[in-house]
Order: structure tokens, then sequence, then C-alpha cells
């Protein structure tokens, strides 16, 4: 009888570890996902104020190089169609070299951001 106590004892015993066991790995899988998702949240939040701020900036010089070619060719709008047609050929070459360029930093980003630890 005894015996019989002892061992469901000892199975209880056993059963609550293991159970406290599987609660805290659950919730330390659940912090490190937390920890991950923040931190490349973290990096998107701050690149996203970073290329909006280079984009005003690119936007106020655009129009500032347009005025300037065109008071230089006696047009504004020709000032404008040539710096358009300097960003259309940036954009070609970027489309051009999208998979090669854009599409593997930013795999590397993202896979650098998750194994960070």
């Amino acid at each position: 009888m005894e015996s019989r106590e002892e061992e469901k004892s000892f199975t209880e015993r056993i059963y609550e570890q293991v159970e406290e066991y599987a609660k805290t790995t659950v919730e330390l899988y659940r912090l490190k996902a937390i920890k991950v998702f923040s931190d490349v949240f973290a990096s998107v939040a701050t690149g996203f104020i970073i290329w909006v701020i280079i984009s005003f900036f690119l936007v106020f010089l655009s129009i500032g190089i347009g005025f300037w070619i065109g008071d230089m060719l006696g047009a504004w709008y020709l000032g404008f169609f040539i710096v358009a047609g300097i960003y259309a050929l940036i954009g070609l070459i970027i489309y051009a070299l999208r998979i090669k360029c854009l599409k593997q930093r930013i795999n590397n980003f993202i896979i650098r951001q998750i194994f960070k630890d």
C-alpha cells in the first residue's frame, strides 16, 4: 500500500515538473519571438523614418535642380523634364538590378535580424 502511494506521489511530482517545464519552455519561446519581432519592427521603423527624411530631401533637391536647369535653358518645364528623365533612367537601372541587389540585401537583412542572437 505504502509503495503504491509513494509511486503515485512520485508520478504526480514528475508530471507536475514536466508540466511546469512545458509551460516555461512555451513562455521562453514566446518571449524570444517577441524580442525578434520587436527588433525587426524597430529596424523597419527606423529605416522607414530615414527613408521619409531622405525622400523629402530628394523632392526638394529635385525641385531646386529642376528650377535651376530650367532657368539655364530658359523654360522651367524643360528643367523638370530633364530631372524626370534622370529619375526614369535611375528607375530603369534599379528595376534591371532589383533581383541581384535589392532582393538579396532585403533577405539578408531580415535573416540577420531574426538570427541576431
